[in-house]
């Protein structure tokens, strides 16, 4: 069973510490501007950890922080662990996202721009560049690769670990933050703050141990089903 983190040991790309600094918009919003490179004027709606289920038997999803600014969702995902089918992940959040996001009875024109973003601080693909985009919405047809479909879903993947190659130093030092939790910027020393100002409220330690609880109990019901479906699979094979 994979140990808890002790509270008092939690930086920012811990999830939870993470979904709870998310919360603040203006640090949501500057977070989200240094990584896109564009300016985003207000953020109308933030939730850490939220979860999303399309269908009562479809596989559900835990976002890290789910943001809307009216007229694009974000989700921003930190990755600490090697993640081989990231690729198929983003696939299955964009849709999950897209379902949750238009009501019964709307139109295909009302779906909201989406934005998927992982800041992995593992490497992912050997790869040796400090971000990585990968463009959901441009499906390029294989015969012309100019013609593509404007669908509004963009993902992009950071490789936090190779945050010394990026030339925009405001990327660089808050990639920088999030891999080895130095502060060198303004913005980061404030996350910094906002970090140690989340540890000592009383409460987020307890709502931490719960949450931990709950979750290393969902990956052991999960493993614990797996390996009954194993077996269930292997006697089927064998009694035919």
């Amino acid at each position: 069973m994979r140990k808890i983190k002790p509270f008092e040991d939690l930086t920012f790309h811990d999830d939870f510490m993470f979904g709870l600094v998310m919360q603040d918009k203006e640090i949501c919003r500057e977070a989200l501007e240094c990584l896109l490179g564009k300016s985003i004027q207000k953020i109308e709606y933030t939730e850490p950890q939220k979860s999303l289920n399309a269908f009562c038997t479809s596989h559900a999803i835990r976002l890290d922080v789910y943001v809307d600014d009216g007229n694009t969702v974000y989700d921003v995902e930190v990755q600490n662990r090697n993640e081989k089918n990231l690729g198929r992940r983003t696939r299955y959040y964009q849709g999950i996202m897209d379902v949750d996001s238009l009501e019964k009875g709307r139109v295909y024109t009302e779906l909201k721009n989406s934005v998927i973003i992982f800041l992995c601080t593992r490497h992912i693909w050997r790869l040796t560049l400090s971000k990585k985009r990968f463009h959901a919405v441009k499906r390029e047809c294989l015969q012309d690769r100019s013609v593509g479909i404007d669908d509004g879903a963009i993902v992009h993947i950071f490789n936090c670990t190779a945050y010394e190659k990026v030339k925009n130093e405001s990327l660089r030092a808050f990639l920088k933050f999030v891999q080895t939790n130095m502060a060198e910027s303004e913005f980061t020393r404030r996350i910094g703050s906002m970090v140690e100002t989340q540890k000592a409220v009383e409460s987020n330690k307890k709502f931490y141990l719960s949450w931990s609880l709950h979750d290393t109990d969902a990956r052991l019901e999960g493993r614990e089903e797996g390996k009954a479906g194993k077996r269930a699979y292997a006697l089927e094979k064998n009694e035919a």
